[in-house]
């Protein structure tokens, strides 16, 4: 009975802590919260009209998605990456999920084949509808299994915890809408150097895939910095 009661109570703890992380995943989509914004728990608590513990693990859950990043001296702000964070993350990844890719291409199985082409098919059905949000994820799950079709262990923790700083940038990346028709052309000719068996191809494709989005991103910095005229 004591039991039930705790799952009853864990769940709705579950339940408010995910309707609160939505409801800040929205105003920071949508340009409510800006890149950058510091938060502040107190009047979050407020308007949200929750108690701290749940709004704190509603950003918990939010900073694993990269919407927000907390701070040395324990205040949360929406993620914003500088320009040097953003390069390094990049020029590094470039190189690792170019390695990736054509290690990939030479060990790759056909059902294995088949898998990411249906991982490259998510993703054209979320450039399709529009969503950028379901294609952020779903490219990061065909780069993820890129990654996984490598072999290399040591290759993909390096990759993982790339992608993890990457992140950061996503709220960026977000707001870019028109660089999706380029990401899904150059994801087109990632799959394509996977059936042609070309490795050395995949590997150059990818590099300047994520070459193209570090450009794009940096020019959406350079656009949220720039002074008013």
């Amino acid at each position: 009975m004591i039991r039930r009661a705790q799952d009853r109570v864990e769940k709705r703890f579950r339940s408010l802590t995910k309707l609160i992380a939505e409801e800040l995943k929205e105003a920071i989509v949508t340009g409510k919260l800006k890149p950058g914004e510091r938060l502040s728990e107190e009047q979050l608590t407020a308007s949200l009209k929750v108690s701290r513990v749940p709004l704190r693990e509603a950003l918990r859950r939010l900073e694993a998605e990269g919407y927000v990043t907390f701070l040395p001296n324990e205040g949360v702000a929406v993620s914003k990456p500088t320009l040097e964070e953003v390069e390094e993350y990049y020029s590094i990844a470039s190189v690792l999920e170019g390695l990736a890719a054509r290690l990939a291409v030479e060990r790759a199985q056909p059902e294995e084949i088949l898998r990411l082409r249906e991982l490259h098919q998510l993703l054209k059905e979320a450039y399709k509808a529009k969503e950028t949000e379901r294609y952020f994820e779903a490219n990061s799950r065909f780069h993820r299994y890129i990654a996984e079709l490598a072999g290399n262990q040591r290759l993909y923790r390096l990759i993982d915890q790339m992608r993890q700083e990457i992140r950061k940038t996503k709220i960026l990346a977000l707001q870019l809408p028109q660089r999706l028709d380029y990401s899904m052309r150059e994801h087109d000719q990632i799959m394509d150097a996977f059936l042609k068996k070309n490795a050395e191809l995949a590997e150059a494709v990818v590099i300047k895939h994520l070459q193209n989005q570090m450009a794009a991103i940096e020019k959406a910095l350079h656009g949220s910095t720039r002074s008013p005229s």
